[in-house]
């Protein structure tokens, strides 16, 4: 977990990273003083922290052969950074704090793909990661491998637009 939360450039990540059973929570284990989770940044890290303990504990399972089902179902990840990746890219004209935000987000997002696709391949052929996602790395090529069909955009939806009730009354 430790040399995860690094990778993921999780908060107190220069100190050892554990998980505690009895609180089933992460800890961070400070010099000063252990911080739970819960202490520890906001959104990303708290993802981060998720990611790695259930990506940990999916390890130990395939490692050790248990009889525990190997996938991860995960839905929409990236939805604590922005909706979309187009979302972002329309923020020309904004403030620079705002953009230097933006691109520190995509940064973040690349690297916890990046993970998912390393740990996925580590565990292979034991284990497997589904997304369900809006996001789409449009230039990343691992990302576009792992499509399963194309991104939904305009017409193309769960829900035609011609399902849809039109003001009838």
């Amino acid at each position: 977990m430790t040399e995860w939360a690094k990778r993921l450039q999780l908060e107190h990540s220069d100190s050892p990273y554990r998980f505690d059973l009895d609180k089933l929570t992460v800890i961070a284990d400070r010099p000063e003083r252990p911080i739970p989770m819960g202490r520890m940044g906001g959104g990303e890290n708290w993802l981060g922290c998720h990611l790695i303990t259930l990506l940990a504990l999916h390890k130990h399972f395939v490692d050790r052969n248990r009889p525990v089902p190997r996938f991860l179902f995960l839905d929409q990840p990236t939805q604590i950074y922005f909706p979309s990746e187009e979302a972002y890219l329309s923020l020309q004209g904004t403030s620079s704090d705002e953009m230097i935000r933006a691109n520190a987000d995509m940064a973040a997002v690349e690297r916890m793909f990046d993970f998912l696709f390393d740990v996925c391949e580590e565990l292979s052929p034991h284990f497997q990661i589904i997304i369900m996602e809006h996001a789409n790395l449009g230039n990343n090529e691992r990302f576009q491998n792992a499509l399963v069909e194309e991104p939904w955009t305009d017409e193309r939806a769960l829900v035609p637009e011609n399902w849809l009730y039109r003001g009838r009354t």
